[in-house]
């Protein structure tokens, strides 16, 4: 190779190593302020870690308990419709057996009442009857007395 030749060669390979030096610092540089930030960045989103899990753990337990607070109240609500339902039943048939004892005290108050009309006709019947006889009496008496007189 000429002297010329390996001269520029090794200009070229100089400055390429120059270059190549001074790009690797200058991102060695920027890497390690990332790498600085992005470890202490990550440093503090993994020591608020335990904080997040505490916090989700304390809602997880606090919703757990909702839910069987709600779970007991369900039961407790299907278990009084239940005791509804069956209180509901008995006042039904306690209802109808009402209805039909009110029904058969009107049916008897019924029969008292025209009983007692028919008995208060026949009483008033009978002394009609006595009356109009004892009238009766004495009208024709008063009568025949007065045919006598006159006769």
């Amino acid at each position: 190779m000429p002297k010329s030749i390996q001269g520029y060669f090794i200009r070229v390979l100089f400055t390429t190593c120059v270059l190549f030096a001074v790009s690797l610092t200058s991102t060695v540089s920027a890497a390690n302020a990332n790498i600085f930030s992005d470890i202490y960045s990550g440093w503090e989103r993994v020591s608020e870690l335990p904080g997040e899990v505490n916090a989700l753990q304390e809602s997880y337990q606090q919703t757990l308990e909702q839910l069987n607070q709600t779970s007991a109240q369900l039961g407790q609500a299907q278990a009084n419709v239940e005791a509804f339902k069956a209180q509901n039943e008995l006042l039904l048939a306690q209802n109808e057996k009402l209805t039909d004892m009110v029904s058969k005290l009107q049916n008897d108050q019924d029969a008292k009442t025209a009983t007692a009309k028919r008995i208060q006709t026949m009483v008033i019947t009978a002394v009609s009857l006595i009356l109009g006889y004892f009238i009766l009496i004495r009208v024709m008496r008063w009568g025949m007395r007065r045919r006598s007189g006159r006769v």
